[in-house]
């Protein structure tokens, strides 16, 4: 085959099961990585999605890979859905445009009525390049900032961490881990794969133990979601539960992945009857300090601009959305 990734080089739709290796190699390729772009994540988003589903690829063999979903009045999405956090197509950095235009050729191509991606992040080619060619196609392009996913930067060992902080950010860190660790029975570890079904248990009946927003969020529907990823990922080898325990219990679950060279938190759990430990502080900087000693790069907090992960020391990094509609 040759490897075709000019400007002119269309797409082609393929079932996704037919490309899981290609997907996943390009996956690899990517940089940031990001597991939310991973054939095994979106399997698992686009079973809990009743939209029509239909998967890109650009080149022979691929070099790009576009997971889409189309709704009822035609509008084209990236497929995933609210709880996919990062979205975007799957290329490495030098072919990411490329693709960009092709997945925008194909959009015209099918005379979609409404193009609506969101959770895209500004450090890829893709928005610049969807929107330069819809707009020369005759789509009202228009873009904003969506959100932001911060992140860390992670040190070299945790002291170096820890000093890195700003003066009063590292001073309440090390006073909120005394106040933990005065607690009789405090620990934190990863749960083994043994484990996982007792501690996913837990982390839902932290959830429902949880008010307001957190209660609200864990439906029966989300908590399908939770266990069937929880199920695809650890068979990956990518699934993180990391159990906090305070007075001789599970006092928090911290769900969260390990992909190439991140380790991402993307949801969390903590007994409301334990507040007063900065539950939710204390393990992020245990999750922190294992990151950095088992060689991870990058701290992923994912979206939401809460200011506890600024007091961690994460940095923004926006995720956009762009509306495209065909006039």
């Amino acid at each position: 085959m040759t490897l075709s990734t000019s400007p002119d080089a269309g797409c082609t739709t393929r079932v996704p099961s037919e490309i899981t290796p290609e997907w996943s190699r390009v996956a690899a390729q990517r940089s940031p990585a990001s597991i939310f772009l991973t054939p095994e994540w979106i399997q698992v988003a686009r079973a809990h999605d009743a939209n029509e589903q239909i998967t890109l690829v650009a080149g022979d063999p691929p070099y790009a890979v576009a997971a889409l979903s189309r709704g009822p009045d035609g509008t084209v999405r990236f497929a995933g859905g609210e709880l996919t956090d990062e979205q975007d197509i799957v290329a490495a950095p030098d072919s990411c445009a490329n693709a960009a235009r092709a997945v925008a050729r194909w959009i015209v191509g099918q005379r979609t009525p409404r193009v609506l991606l969101e959770f895209v992040p500004d450090d890829t080619a893709t928005l610049d390049a969807l929107a330069d060619v819809l707009g020369a196609s005759g789509y009202r392009v228009t873009r904003e900032k969506l959100v932001t996913s911060p992140r860390i930067t992670l040190a070299a060992d945790f002291d170096t961490y820890v000093q890195g902080l700003g003066k009063k950010e590292r001073h309440e860190l090390r006073r909120k881990l005394r106040r933990f660790e005065s607690a009789p029975g405090t620990s934190f570890r990863w749960a083994t794969a043994d484990e996982h079904t007792v501690v996913l248990d837990r982390f839902f009946e932290l959830h429902r133990l949880s008010k307001g927003d957190k209660a609200a969020f864990m439906t029966p529907a989300a908590e399908s979601f939770f266990r069937d990823l929880a199920d695809a990922l650890a068979s990956a080898g990518w699934l993180r539960l990391g159990v906090l325990r305070a007075y001789e219990q599970d006092a928090a679950v911290l769900f969260a992945f390990a992909y190439r060279d991140t380790l991402a938190l993307y949801n969390a759990a903590y007994d409301p009857a334990l507040g007063s430990l900065s539950l939710g502080i204390a393990s992020h900087a245990f999750a922190v300090r294992d990151a950095i000693a088992q060689g991870f790069k990058l701290y992923d907090l994912l979206r939401g601009d809460e200011p506890y992960k600024y007091d961690l020391g994460a940095v923004d990094r926006w995720l956009w959305r762009l509306e495209a509609v065909r006039t």
